[in-house]
């Protein structure tokens, strides 16, 4: 008998989704049978032909997930195309442009633009796409944070500190959500090599390589497995949890 696959014929936004991690959860979702809403402030056209190619439907919408209208719309045209939506991967981040800095010398406007892009843009597609959810009853929310929320990690205070509010988010939203259905949890990935973390420093990398039990640098594909598993029926009973996945590195 044919075991239908994991995602077939739902619907599943990735946000920050034209390249790295966010580009191969959306590849993830096709292979599993989901539309995908290829989600990114930036063009995707390379993300939308690939998910094509799988076979699987793709709808690219242009989203500053900082700006609530902007992620409305976004489920608007997602439920205008599909008709629904079942899932939700809150990948988009401000991480590309952070540098390393001393706690007291970081730019208080940096902070605040990442806060707005990594803390309350998460609550913004959350919001948005909640109404579908609770319409249809079901829905899962995976919400991408970083092993430095765990761990911590010295001279990136304002961006740790923003992953670790989707953290503590993410565990306040599944008691909320879940009378309706819904399940919300985090993948917290290690460092991963894609082109928004080739230019840091290379001492920087190596210290995650070699602190792991799974000694390789680690890709965005790693990362996929866990998605699919928290998007579908299969963590039916699984809602607040964190998982960290960086090759055996923080083990707990």
């Amino acid at each position: 008998m044919n075991t239908p696959p994991l995602l077939d014929q739902r619907t599943v936004i990735v946000t920050g989704a034209a390249t790295g991690i966010g580009q191969a959860f959306a590849l993830g979702c096709a292979a599993q049978g989901a539309n995908v809403v290829v989600a990114d402030i930036g063009p995707a056209d390379e993300t939308v032909a690939a998910v094509e190619a799988t076979g699987a439907k793709a709808l690219y919408v242009r989203v500053d997930v900082s700006d609530e209208a902007s992620t409305r719309e976004m489920a608007v045209q997602a439920r205008a195309r599909f008709g629904r939506i079942d899932g939700l991967v809150n990948n988009a981040a401000y991480f590309r442009e952070v540098k390393l800095t001393d706690f007291e010398q970081i730019d208080p406007a940096i902070w605040d633009r990442i806060f707005q892009v990594n803390v309350k843009g998460v609550w913004n597609c959350c919001k948005a796409v909640m109404p579908a959810m609770r319409e249809r009853a079901g829905g899962s929310i995976v919400n991408i944070a970083s092993v430095v929320a765990v761990a911590g990690q010295p001279g990136y205070l304002h961006y740790v500190a923003s992953k670790g509010a989707v953290l503590a988010m993410t565990k306040g939203l599944a008691k909320e959500v879940g009378q309706h259905g819904v399940r919300c949890n985090v993948i917290a990935p290690g460092f991963v090599i894609t082109d928004a973390t080739r230019n840091r420093p290379v001492e920087w990398q190596q210290s995650f390589l070699k602190a792991r039990a799974i000694s390789r640098e680690q890709r965005p594909e790693d990362l996929v497995g866990t998605a699919l598993y928290l998007l579908s029926d299969l963590a039916g009973f699984v809602s607040g949890q964190t998982v960290v996945v960086d090759g055996g590195h923080i083990m707990y």
